[in-house]
């Protein structure tokens, strides 16, 4: 009886001391693995740290690229800008010298009759007044250093040289509805002309197109 107890108890212990060493792995274990997922968990959130100062840094030079992009974008736009107004002046210098070329839409006033200088003049000075780019009589082109309109002696007109026979055909390059309205408001020159004068038959045209040929 008493061997038998004592081997009862043995086994108690052997169970006992089994329980107790299979309770220190696994808590060695357990803590094991909590120090494995601490330090993996810290190495993650660096490394998310670190990537999001790489991304932050990335973002300001990007910024910083985009600045300097759009500040030479700008700069470009200004100097294309003056370029095209320096383009625009040379082009307009060429047609008031008659250096160049010129065709666009217009408007072709024909006087036929008796009419004097100071009214060729006035009809110049209207068109030109309402943004004339070109103008021209009698197919002579009328440019920067033309002298103007005289009248010689027997009575017939003179420009440049050249002696101007009715009918006076004017020619001009612009916008037609404008020179049309500026030349037909009230009190404008073809008003005055027919308040003025008698036999004078006056034709005003639209043109899509009117060309000039540079002066040589």
């Amino acid at each position: 009886m008493k061997i038998k107890e004592m081997k009862i108890k043995e086994r108690e212990v052997s169970l006992l001391i089994t329980s107790v060493v299979v309770g220190l792995l696994i808590a060695v274990q357990s803590r094991a693995f909590t120090d494995v997922s601490t330090v993996f968990g810290r190495d993650t959130r660096a490394d998310a740290f670190r990537e999001l100062q790489i991304l932050k840094k990335s973002n300001e030079k990007l910024e910083d690229e985009i600045s300097d992009l759009q500040s030479q974008l700008s700069k470009a736009n200004d100097q294309e800008q003056s370029l095209k107004g320096i383009r625009d002046e040379i082009q307009k210098y060429q047609i008031l010298t008659g250096r160049t070329d010129v065709s666009g839409p217009g408007l072709r006033v024909t006087l036929n009759g008796n009419v004097q200088d100071i009214w060729l003049t006035d009809m110049t000075n209207e068109l030109l007044s309402a943004g004339a780019e070109a103008i021209s009589i009698n197919n002579i082109r009328l440019i920067d250093v033309t002298n103007g309109f005289d009248t010689i002696p027997n009575g017939e007109i003179v420009l440049n040289g050249s002696i101007l026979k009715a009918p006076y055909v004017f020619e001009a390059i612009g916008d037609k509805t404008t020179l049309k309205a500026a030349i037909e408001q009230p009190q404008g020159i073809l008003q005055r002309m027919s308040q003025n004068l008698t036999g004078v038959d006056v034709k005003v045209e639209e043109k899509d197109l009117v060309s000039m040929e540079k002066v040589l």
